[in-house]
């Protein structure tokens, strides 16, 4: 999985105004059986034409209401969910009173709806406290002809659903076809540790674990570098307390049944993109009776080839073509004298000559030593940032300011910029909860090699520093369960999208998704110049479409769609 996050795209206003309302609408709460709430709970509210929320309730604490515990879901099932079949109904409620059978209480938040539930911080565990997992809902703009519920994550790990879901209020063509917007409630929730759920992700105070590492040797070559390994992790412990070791995908659909129960839905359908297609996986697998349909864009193999250090290098160094493609090609497009690295028509050479000057913007961005080759990463996301890019290399070596790439690793940083990521987290845990033989040794060997071989074959990623001490080996730490059985969506029918050109998921790992990992996987190949393909493509739209609102599969296992 990758080191930093695979961003998505949303409206800045959109993204500005939940943040700013939420702010203005947070409390504290406290469960009424008297159990530890592990953070602040978040009461949303989000308008997107108003300055100030809309609500007939005050703000008294009382409008989210905590759903019971559970006991902990079975693993796998053995036996292949059935294929869906038309007509299927993801809804318990009449069709002309869609909130009848939901257990939440809402809050009216400009259009759409805002609340929330409480889950168990350990699923096996109950009583060591619970965690709020914030939802707001679309609703579907044609309630007559409406299907269900469709539940949406964007990825990340680290990117808010919220923000997902309330693009839908932009109208068609943003984020979702016209059909999906009509036909669906879409549900969006910030997963556990992500934007406003519990807990606030953090290890240690801002800037203690990059201080911890700085003098490390990656490879932890000494007892020394091993103990600071594993107080780095255990900063994780210490501010987020047991939720720390629970953060992972599993839980993460735990917690998504949890909502799906409490909507009163006896099936959902779901749209995940990038990571988002990892938590479509993980649900399919241990909640396969749940899922009515399944889409997955711009999707990123979870299984990987472990088999061997060779198979696990080669992946990691797979996983990063992309970006080097497109870091050449943001180079090479400054082509002409006004362009701020231009130097002589040789803008790699640029690059290259100042490429350690990158570590300038760590204390600008809160002391995380990735934040310079983060900032360059971030830009090619989209060649609408290639001129962030110019310019923020420009100034920084020919005025020492660091703001541009700053700001640009800002958006990775998110949360926690002076210290470990919710993405590097999650990827952690997720890893030892996939593949917990490969152990200590083998995995600090991993880095290693890992690092020389992407020094070795890409030269303009390799000149950036990539090579910052990885705590995750010592993630035996938080011990996660392993997972029992095997994480193939049970025999739930995927439709999962694949592109050739997408700058951050390779189309080799959807396509070994879609043939080899899930049981009963549909491949849609579509080449669009961006990261995930929906709502771009009018063929990938209308076979998403099929399968979403009328459960009709592609009639082939492969099939392809013309070029954006």
């Amino acid at each position: 999985m990758f080191p930093f996050r695979v961003v998505g795209r949303y409206d800045p206003l959109v993204i500005f105004l939940r943040k700013q309302l939420v702010e203005e609408t947070k409390g504290l709460m406290r469960h009424r059986r008297g159990r530890l709430v592990v953070a602040a709970v978040v009461l949303l509210c989000v308008s997107l034409m108003a300055a100030a929320c809309s609500s007939d309730e005050p703000d008294t604490g009382q409008a989210v209401e905590a759903t019971p515990m559970v006991s902990p879901t079975p693993a796998v099932s053995p036996t292949p969910a059935a294929s869906p079949t038309p007509g299927g109904e993801d809804q318990a409620e009449p069709a002309d009173d869609p909130r009848a059978g939901e257990s939440i209480v809402w809050q009216d938040c400009g259009g759409v709806d805002c609340g929330g539930i409480f889950v168990p911080v350990d699923y096996s565990h109950p009583e060591a406290g619970e965690l709020f997992i914030p939802v707001l809902v679309h609703r579907a703009t044609d309630p007559d002809n409406r299907v269900g519920y469709l539940f949406v994550n964007p990825g990340g790990p680290g990117e808010s659903g919220l923000d997902y879901a309330l693009t839908a209020a932009e109208g068609p063509g943003f984020a979702f076809t016209a059909e999906v917007i009509e036909r669906f409630d879409i549900v969006g929730f910030d997963p556990r540790g992500v934007g406003d759920a519990d807990p606030l992700f953090e290890c240690g105070q801002p800037g203690e674990q990059p201080a911890l590492l700085a003098d490390v040797d990656p490879a932890f070559s000494s007892p020394e570098d091993i103990a600071a390994g594993e107080a780095a992790v255990e900063l994780c412990i210490e501010s987020m307390g047991p939720a720390a070791g629970h953060l992972n995908t599993a839980n993460v659909v735990r917690d998504m049944d949890e909502l799906r129960k409490a909507l009163g839905a006896e099936q959902i359908s779901y749209l995940g993109v990038s990571y988002g297609s990892a938590v479509g996986v993980w649900y399919a697998t241990l909640f396969p009776n749940s899922v009515r349909a399944m889409v997955v864009d711009g999707a990123d193999n979870p299984v990987d080839d472990v088999s061997t250090q060779e198979a696990r290098i080669a992946n990691t160094v797979d996983e990063l073509a992309q970006f080097e493609v497109l870091l050449g090609e943001a180079l090479d497009a400054c082509a002409t004298p006004d362009c701020p690295i231009y130097n002589g028509g040789d803008p790699r050479g640029y690059f290259l000559d100042n490429v350690e000057r990158l570590d300038e913007v760590a204390p600008a961005a809160g002391g995380n030593p990735a934040a310079g080759p983060l900032g360059v990463i971030t830009t090619l996301y989209s060649q609408d940032d290639w001129p962030m890019l110019w310019q923020g290399l420009s100034d920084l070596v020919e005025r020492g300011d660091p703001a541009i790439l700053a700001e640009s690793a800002a958006i990775q940083l998110a949360g926690s910029p002076g210290g470990a990521t919710i993405t590097t987290h999650v990827n952690c845990l997720d890893s030892w909860v996939l593949n917990p033989q490969l152990d200590r040794p083998v995995r600090i060997s991993d880095q290693s090699a890992g690092q020389d071989a992407i020094e070795e074959v890409y030269p303009l990623l390799g000149a950036m520093d990539l090579s910052q001490p990885d705590t995750c080996p010592f993630y035996d730490i938080l011990a996660p369960p392993p997972l029992e059985g095997r994480l193939d969506g049970s025999g739930v029918p995927i439709l999962v999208i694949g592109n050739p050109s997408d700058p951050a998921t390779p189309f080799t790992e959807s396509e070994e998704l879609a043939t080899q990992t899930l049981s009963n996987g549909y491949l849609l190949k579509v080449d669009h110049p961006a990261h995930g393909v929906l709502p771009n493509n009018p063929c990938a739209n209308d076979v998403a479409n099929a399968l979403l609102i009328d459960l009709e599969l592609p009639a082939e296992r492969i099939s392809e769609c013309p070029s954006s």
